[in-house]
């Protein structure tokens, strides 16, 4: 008898980009050189004035079939990655920023993860580089939605990294994709979103995601987010508490500046 094709991927690696052509050919070419290989890479092309497909056919990426382009007038992150999250075809999506790498076990560890465990919804520690140096950042666990939630509104680091979160594809419709109408913070309001209805987020705690720290960075807009955390902290905390809003407002504006003057300092 012959056997039947696998039409659907495991794994769907998602990456929204806009004019960053020598950055998203490393990080393509990270996830084809793991030791994973059931997968598909779906990059959504969000208007770059250099069209994405040109850039991967001059590398003869687009030779391999498992990387799918799709392009669209520019109109933001957040529905770039609903259109990646509307075509991909694997059962869970692991989204990749179009500037970081996946370390070359990356898939294998958070296939085997999802295996063991049975999550929906993971989120890793990281490695991070900046100039000629890196480290590992180790993120928290938390037992409950409800607390990872409150670390979310109220640490000034974010206990999370989008980059390299891998979600049931399911799931992730289920809860509406990204809000187009947020044009930054748009991972921070998906995640507490998720939170907020209960879902459990797991960490697994072994980097996955080289993340590259540099100027062009869109978390580098720290001013820019502060309406963003507003609107958040508005809808996700209790109303009934009074001043409670006002009080994380003011903690994640004392964190967003300082975190710019850190940029602005060079460090």
């Amino acid at each position: 008898m012959r056997a039947v094709e696998r039409v659907s991927p495991a794994i769907s690696v998602c990456i929204a980009v806009r004019d960053r052509p020598e950055l998203l050919v490393k990080s393509i070419r990270s996830v084809l050189a793991g030791s994973f290989s059931d997968f598909e890479i779906v990059v959504v092309d969000d208007g770059s004035a250099v069209p994405v497909r040109d850039g991967l056919a001059e590398v003869g990426l687009l030779a391999d079939r498992r990387i799918r382009v799709v392009r669209q007038q520019p109109t933001g992150i957040s529905a770039a990655r609903n259109a990646a999250l509307r075509v991909a075809r694997g059962t869970v999506v692991t989204v990749l920023d179009s500037d970081d790498e996946l370390a070359p076990d990356g898939l294998a560890r958070i296939h085997a993860f999802l295996a063991q465990t049975g999550a929906r919804w993971v989120y890793t520690d990281y490695e991070e580089l900046v100039g000629g140096s890196a480290r590992t950042i180790r993120l928290p666990s938390y037992p409950d939605p409800r607390r990872m939630l409150w670390s979310v509104l109220t640490r000034p680091r974010l206990p999370f990294k989008h980059s390299g979160m891998t979600i049931d594809r399911e799931l992730l419709l289920q809860l509406g994709g990204y809000d187009e109408q947020m044009s930054i913070k748009v991972d921070v309001e998906l995640v507490l979103r998720a939170l907020s209805s209960g879902v459990h987020l797991h960490r697994l705690d072994q980097p996955v995601v080289r993340f590259h720290r540099h100027s062009g960075s869109i978390s580098r807009r720290r001013l820019a987010g502060l309406a963003a955390w507003r609107k958040m902290v508005k809808k996700y905390t209790r109303p009934r508490v009074p001043g409670l809003a006002l009080c994380i407002v003011a903690v994640r504006g004392v964190s967003e500046i300082g975190k710019w003057l850190v940029t602005v300092a060079g460090r």
